[in-house]
């Protein structure tokens, strides 16, 4: 027999309404494209941490497919992180390899040895003179807008506002309290997935697959998720959202590897359950698990003890780079570096559950046999997600006939 329900989030966001929501963007090439110009070359993206440029002259490069560049975050003497496309003026040649390094203030170009300081100035060209009329003080490294908010580095190539006016609620939230700076040993995963960036996006927030999808895991943690899922809350910030989750109502009961691993730190299916000092994260976080979608692509997700990050990059209508960053303290012995590997694996073992279904779903929708979405209630996240693009979509359609016509 059905459960009776009240339909609380369709009864509290009455405006995003409850109909089936159109597949067609989450497949179309046009969609994606017009994602691309509308959302993601104007809105703030998450492109790093302050731990992955913590000095002076340290850099990141990284390739930004849907930008169609490749970024460079600069760590400057005068303490400004600033970013830039990774393009050398001389003729389009990459300056900086893929990755991380310290530069001394100055960047020299593999190609021909032009040389830039670390505020992106053309500071010396090789034979010079040779050049004709060559003027240095507009060839400097491209400027991209950049900022940061709680340590986390944001970039837009085209921003409509700044990025605490982008944030906006959410810079007001619980989650700014949240120990980040505390948390620096990095887990990395990543997956080239042949999905588009939303349905990559829609299976991570919502609930309603947990008693499916991770009866071996994450059903360990809630146990009462086996008959079905109910969120904590769920909040809209403008175009972001929070999803939490409180704590299970049945015991937490670990594997015995488990119970050596909690000996000793925080692990992810401990933390899921509410397990680990909670007095510590009381002032900081809304449940025992919050899942905040900062739009477009980026997640923070922070549970006691640990956090993880995604990243949605989309690659193509049907291609993602999906990024997922685990973060844990610093292990003063192999105690704690036992139990924070440990949570990396739980980790891991919840993700390929996850990544079962993504490309099945796209291949499903790509197949044109359905042409909307059923969202239930659990999922309004998902619903608010896609309303969230149509509307940046619509708007940034309805800009350009304006200024077309």
């Amino acid at each position: 027999m059905n459960e009776v329900v009240n339909h609380r989030y369709a009864n509290q966001f009455a405006e995003f309404g409850r109909g089936p929501v159109s597949v067609e963007p989450s497949r179309s090439p046009t969609w994606f494209e017009d994602e691309r110009l509308a959302i993601f070359n104007r809105c703030w993206l998450n492109v790093g941490r302050l731990d992955d440029v913590p000095q002076p002259g340290d850099y990141l490069a990284r390739t930004v497919d849907v930008w169609n560049t490749s970024l460079l975050l600069v760590h400057g003497r005068d303490g400004r992180v600033r970013a830039f496309h990774n393009v050398c003026t001389h003729r389009g040649n990459l300056v900086a390899n893929e990755g991380k390094g310290n530069c001394r203030g100055f960047l020299a170009c593999p190609f021909h040895g032009w040389v830039f300081d670390d505020t992106g100035r053309l500071c010396d060209v090789t034979d010079a003179g040779n050049f004709f009329d060559l003027d240095r003080s507009r060839l400097g490294l491209r400027e991209i807008a950049c900022d940061v908010w709680n340590g986390f580095v944001f970039a837009s190539l085209d921003p409509q506002q700044s990025l605490t006016e982008y944030l906006g609620p959410l810079t007001q939230r619980k989650l700014t309290r949240y120990p980040f700076d505390q948390l620096t040993t990095r887990f990395t995963y990543q997956a080239d997935e042949r999905v588009n960036w939303k349905v990559l996006l829609d299976a991570q927030q919502e609930g309603y697959h947990v008693p499916y999808i991770h009866k071996r895991t994450l059903s360990l943690s809630f146990p009462e998720s086996l008959t079905r899922f109910r969120s904590l809350l769920m909040e809209v910030m403008g175009s972001h959202r929070l999803l939490s989750t409180g704590p299970s109502a049945a015991p937490f009961s670990p594997t015995p590897t488990g119970k050596v691993a909690m000996k000793f730190g925080p692990n992810s299916l401990e933390a899921f359950a509410g397990g680990g000092d909670a007095t510590a994260y009381a002032e900081a976080m809304e449940g025992v698990f919050d899942f905040h979608v900062i739009f477009p692509n980026f997640v923070i997700a922070v549970l006691y003890g640990t956090y993880f990050t995604y990243h949605m990059w989309p690659i193509a209508a049907d291609r993602t780079l999906w990024e997922v960053n685990m973060y844990y303290p610093q292990p003063a012995n192999a105690g704690q570096l036992f139990a924070a590997e440990y949570g990396k694996v739980g980790l891991r073992d919840g993700l390929l559950e996850d990544a079962s279904t993504h490309e099945r779903t796209q291949r499903g929708i790509a197949s044109g046999a359905i042409t909307h979405f059923q969202f239930q209630d659990e999922e309004f996240a998902c619903r608010h997600g896609h309303e969230a693009v149509m509307a940046w979509v619509g708007q940034w359609r309805a800009d350009s006939s304006a200024t077309a016509g």
